[in-house]
């Protein structure tokens, strides 16, 4: 296979320039959005060339102290990500969110890089933080569907639990837990189901334009794919019994 065919300067910004088409009908139809794209392809771009010259330091160190301490960065920032977006209290909520993740980022990551892989030092920054970041950012999107449900389901729903409660049932808000995990669980097994068929993935595709051979870069996505999906069982599992135990009062009242 060949090697990755490099990008110039001059080729990306030729590219960028295409935005200039959507920026102009968006203009012409008065969406308002034009800004917002400018805003966000700023952003973008900013964040990733800070990151790549950050991963680029972190490849030449390979120190596994600062992978641990990007690592926790990347765990606070997607802990936080999650709280906002699923609509409940950081400060209450976030310690739960981050014992999910460093629990499923525990148990997953080495497996991964040690029985999968079979990395020799396992924690080497090429391998860990891409492979971490995967997992986070699935994990991220599974913990915010599993905490909407389940707090908007208690909401709506208080009659029902207050029933359950009343008749002295030991855990009476465990259909609501139940419920939420199947809610976060079915977008990852229905993107299992569907791969290779309706779409290419991503790290896979990335392998091959990359120059890694067809069949190599499907065993990478096999991989990635069931530690994605481990990963968010461990990860909404956890924080569901977590936050399911300090959300109620003495008396069984919603706290959140």
């Amino acid at each position: 296979m060949s090697e990755t065919v490099a990008i110039s300067a001059w080729g990306m910004g030729s590219f960028y320039l295409l935005l200039l088409i959507p920026l102009a009908l968006f203009s012409r139809w008065q969406l308002g959005l034009s800004r917002s794209i400018v805003t966000a392809v700023l952003r973008m771009t900013l964040q990733l060339a800070v990151v790549g010259i950050y991963l680029q330091t972190l490849f030449d160190f390979q120190s596994p102290v600062l992978n641990l301490v990007w690592l926790g960065v990347m765990a606070t920032v997607a802990g936080a990500s999650i709280c906002k977006r699923a609509g409940l209290p950081l400060k209450q909520v976030l310690p739960t969110v981050l014992t999910g993740q460093i629990v499923s980022l525990g148990v997953v990551l080495p497996m991964v890089l040690m029985v999968a892989i079979q990395l020799e030092p396992w924690w080497q920054a090429q391998y860990l933080i891409p492979v971490a970041g995967m997992l986070l950012g699935n994990s991220l999107a599974a913990n915010v569907l599993a905490l909407e449900r389940w707090h908007s389901s208690l909401k709506s729903r208080m009659n029902e639990y207050q029933y359950y409660l009343a008749l002295g049932a030991p855990h009476p808000a465990q259909p609501f837990v139940k419920e939420a995990l199947k809610t976060a669980l079915m977008p990852q097994l229905a993107s299992m189901t569907t791969l290779g068929i309706v779409s290419l993935p991503g790290m896979m595709t990335g392998q091959i334009l990359g120059g890694t051979a067809p069949l190599l870069a499907v065993k990478y996505q096999l991989v990635i794919m069931v530690a994605i999906f481990l990963a968010a069982v461990f990860s909404v599992a956890t924080t569901l019994t977590l936050v399911n135990r300090f959300a109620f009062n003495a008396y069984g009242q919603l706290r959140l």
